[in-house]
């Protein structure tokens, strides 16, 4: 019994020597590291995902950004643990992903970037031993853009030792869409404080002034009217192998909702006076009420 008693607790503490030792070294040698793009400047969500298909609004680029676009990227190794070594890591512009995508004739049929409209910063970089992500930059030079055509510049990771690249968040899709009647106009603005334009009461007025029709998508863009906040109309057209026909004007719902915080409710349209792509003329009407009377004209040249 003496020597049972001895043995006992002394076979408890190698086992629990044992079980403390296993717990305190954590053998990182089986883990995968995986290389990834993960977010970018042109999310508007911050630090939301923008890698890959399953992410491809989050890489769009603004139409009204300055001339010089400067944009970031993350390339990131997801895995329970960071790496504890140096990661070097490689990234080129790919165009097959882009033809690839466009292989689907219902999607919107990208170009390639011009080589003037881009200029990437650097292609290799080192995610540090302990870290988890490095960034990327690519300045976009939007004066070297046409406004009605599309574009499209993937990114891919190429090489990232040690890791295995992600099969789906390899590859960042910036992209812009076109639109044929998108770009600059001469605009003319005129305002009465009456239910029509025979009143000579005539309060606001402009011409010449310059706004640019904002590709939304392929066949529908944004452009501010001059009254109050400058509400956005939305022009929607159908285009038929370069045929523009059944156009249609509306507001953007969430400048109305702002109109009428400040009292301002639209009674009457937006209507088209006149909508001619051919000659790139454009023409809105509509009513407003603050409760007194607010009739607004828009005029558009190309």
């Amino acid at each position: 019994m003496k020597k049972l008693s001895i043995i006992v607790p002394a076979l408890a503490s190698l086992l629990l020597s044992s079980c403390l030792k296993d717990k305190a070294n954590v053998d990182l040698s089986n883990l995968t590291y995986i290389a990834e793009i993960s977010t970018a400047s042109t999310n508007g969500t911050q630090d939301a995902p923008s890698g890959g298909l399953d992410f491809f609004s989050g890489a769009t680029l603004s139409a009204t950004a300055p001339d010089l676009d400067t944009v970031t990227f993350t390339v990131n190794i997801a895995s329970p643990y960071p790496p504890t070594k140096d990661v070097p890591v490689t990234i080129a512009v790919n165009d097959v992903a882009r033809t690839s995508y466009i292989a689907d004739p219902s999607k919107v049929q990208y170009l390639a970037f011009p080589a003037a409209g881009y200029k990437l910063l650097s292609t290799t970089g080192t995610i540090h031993a302990g870290r988890r992500l490095d960034t990327f930059t690519v300045v976009f030079n939007h004066p070297q853009l046409d406004p009605t055509l599309s574009y499209m510049l993937p990114i891919s990771i190429t090489a990232a030792s040690g890791t295995t690249i992600s099969g789906n968040l390899n590859t960042i899709y910036f992209h812009i869409v076109g639109n044929p009647i998108a770009g600059t106009y001469s605009w003319d603005f005129t305002r009465w404080n009456a239910t029509d334009s025979t009143s000579t009461a005539n309060t606001g007025h402009f011409t010449g002034h310059s706004a640019v029709f904002v590709p939304i998508s392929p066949t529908t863009v944004e452009v501010h009217s001059g009254y109050y906040i400058g509400p956005r109309y939305q022009i929607t057209f159908v285009n038929t192998g370069g045929v523009l026909s059944n156009f249609s004007v509306a507001f953007n719902k969430d400048d109305i909702a702002q109109m009428l915080t400040g009292g301002v409710s639209i009674v009457d349209g937006p209507n088209i006076i006149v909508a001619n792509p051919a000659t790139g003329y454009y023409r809105f009407q509509y009513k407003a009420s603050t409760p007194g009377d607010r009739y607004v004209i828009d005029g558009y040249q190309k």
